[in-house]
């Protein structure tokens, strides 16, 4: 692991933390934390999924698809 990822999961984590306005739901409470305990490898699972959501939400915010219209598609491929 390098340092910068080290410090991404450090900075995703406390921005997680931070960021919990909500208040708990006991039941789902538990049940994760009784997954978690059963399964120790579930949590970094769940963080490097949750980090790949939140990164691929955020690259999809700033960084808009080229928009190819119609009429040049159809002429390079002769077409019309």
């Amino acid at each position: 692991m390098t340092r910068q990822e080290h410090q991404n999961i450090l900075t995703f984590l406390e921005t997680v933390l931070k960021s919990a306005h909500r208040p708990i739901d006991l039941e789902a409470d538990a049940i994760i934390r009784a997954y978690l305990k059963r399964n120790p490898d579930a949590a970094y699972r769940l963080t490097m999924m949750a980090m790949e959501l939140v990164g691929s939400r955020d690259i999809g915010t700033h960084t808009k698809p080229k928009r190819r219209g119609w009429l040049p598609v159809l002429l390079r491929s002769g077409q019309v």
